[in-house]
């Protein structure tokens, strides 16, 4: 989920810094294409202009044609003058204009590079921070694992310890309770063997005490 918001937030950012550039390169295109059309109209209007003077000048007397260039004269002096004050406003104004619509646009440009930027940037850190994470992870696994494998060998040498131990112990009882079971055994074989000499003992003393008895008589 997050990999797709990424993409979507990297997606929105390329489309907008797209969109800048290309509205760009169009008005550039426009304006280019523009400039010749608007020198063309003017000197279509000025010559036209100037077809109208001269038809209007021919209707006119001689008289009124000396006052007129005159007039003319100082008319176009003064439109001259008029024409190159409003001309070199027109000039700052575009200037002006171009220079406010060019830091605009840098503006603007500059908003969606630092908006990508910011993107990539948390991008960046959650891609780190998710390898962290792993590297993390990893790390309990095999210290998890290390510690179980010492842990079972530390059990293992202690169960081995205490079979042996367990071992010798029942040696060692199972040899005492041998003993034990010897010496009871010795001990009843020697009472029987006494048992049986005293009663072959007795036997024969009966036999030489009947034949003493016998003799005797």
């Amino acid at each position: 989920h997050r990999a797709k918001v990424d993409y979507q937030t990297k997606k929105t950012a390329i489309v907008v810094i797209q969109n800048y550039y290309r509205l760009y390169v169009r008005v550039k295109t426009e304006r280019k294409s523009f400039l010749p059309v608007q020198k063309s109209v003017r000197t279509i209007q000025a010559a036209f202009r100037g077809v109208k003077v001269r038809q209007k000048l021919k209707i006119v007397s001689e008289e009124k044609m000396a006052a007129i260039v005159d007039q003319s004269a100082l008319c176009c002096y003064r439109s001259k003058t008029q024409y190159e004050a409003v001309q070199s406003e027109g000039v700052m104004i575009q200037e002006w204009y171009k220079a406010s619509g060019l830091a605009c646009s840098q503006e603007a440009e500059y908003h969606s590079q630092s908006r990508a930027a910011v993107t990539i940037q948390n991008a960046f850190r959650r891609m780190v921070t998710r390898k962290l994470e792993t590297q993390k992870c990893a790390a309990l696994r095999i210290q998890f694992f290390l510690q179980m494998a010492v842990y079972r060998r530390r059990f293992v040498q202690q169960k081995r310890a205490a079979i042996t131990l367990q071992h010798y112990f029942r040696t060692w009882q199972t040899r005492k309770q041998f003993l034990l079971y010897r010496k009871a055994a010795v001990v009843l074989q020697n009472h029987y063997r006494a048992f049986l000499s005293a009663k072959h003992q007795r036997q024969v003393y009966l036999q030489i005490r009947s034949s003493v008895i016998i003799i005797q008589a």
